[in-house]
């Protein structure tokens, strides 16, 4: 997981979930600074009965509740995030790190291969859903490792699977983020539905969103790609003139 994440000596790691430090030992063995962070009281205990060099730190923290962008501050560029993730906290994780906001330069991931599967899908496929568009919209996930029960103790019941997540190269302009994720969530809740008697469930007034986004309103949400979901979105808060392409232009 190291190797494949490129942890290097400039990096400072943020790892999610340390266990009983097996890939603490080995973060620490290079990057230049470690901060775990590790919700079970128990396994902390254990932890702090070890002794670490003194760039690592473990903090008692629930992931979903730690401030991760003013850890990276704190820690000061560049800055990786590395977690072997419980499967009941994956999909939300995942979810908040998915933002343009992010600013971990790379993040390794291992969770449940059906979540993976979930992250990694494309338009009309059948795990497509919000999850995927926000790793669309934001991130360049690539599936680097598939492991077995066999490889973890005590042996899960499901397949894992590695992600590495490069922040997207060039991310679309997102007007309004909560609106979007309004959008997506609700075209994905009603995905039997129409675009347009999906989303008028949510919103009383789509006007002529769909025609500036030029997305046609009789689709269904799961056949639209993260830029499709992007331009609908901006084209209901933003002026015609401004929302035909909805990637940010950069120096």
């Amino acid at each position: 997981m190291v190797g494949l994440v490129g942890i290097t000596p400039e990096d400072a790691v943020v790892e999610i979930g340390p266990g009983l430090g097996a890939l603490t030992r080995e973060i620490a063995a290079i990057a230049r600074r470690t901060i775990a962070i590790e919700v079970d009281r128990g396994l902390v205990k254990l932890l702090g009965e070890e002794e670490w060099p003194g760039i690592v730190e473990i903090r008692h923290q629930d992931a979903l509740k730690a401030d991760l962008g003013g850890i990276s501050r704190e820690l000061g560029p560049p800055n990786v995030l590395l977690g072997n993730l419980p499967y009941s906290i994956a999909g939300r994780l995942i979810a908040a790190l998915c933002s343009e906001r992010n600013p971990y330069r790379r993040w390794g991931l291992m969770i449940q291969a059906e979540m993976a599967d979930r992250v990694m899908a494309s338009p009309g496929d059948a795990a497509y859903g919000t999850l995927s568009v926000w790793a669309r919209l934001w991130t360049s996930p690539q599936r680097v490792m598939e492991l077995g029960p066999g490889h973890f103790e005590p042996r899960p019941k499901v397949r894992s699977t590695f992600l590495v997540f490069d922040p997207a190269p060039d991310p679309p302009l997102i007007h309004d983020v909560g609106l979007l994720r309004k959008v997506v969530r609700t075209a994905f809740q009603y995905r039997r539905k129409t675009l347009r008697r999906a989303l008028a469930s949510e919103f009383s007034d789509l006007g002529d969103s769909f025609e500036r986004a030029e997305v046609d309103p009789k689709r269904r949400g799961e056949t639209l790609s993260e830029l499709e979901f992007a331009r609908l979105a901006n084209a209901m808060v933003m002026e015609p003139a401004d929302d035909r392409d909805p990637r940010r232009t950069r120096s």
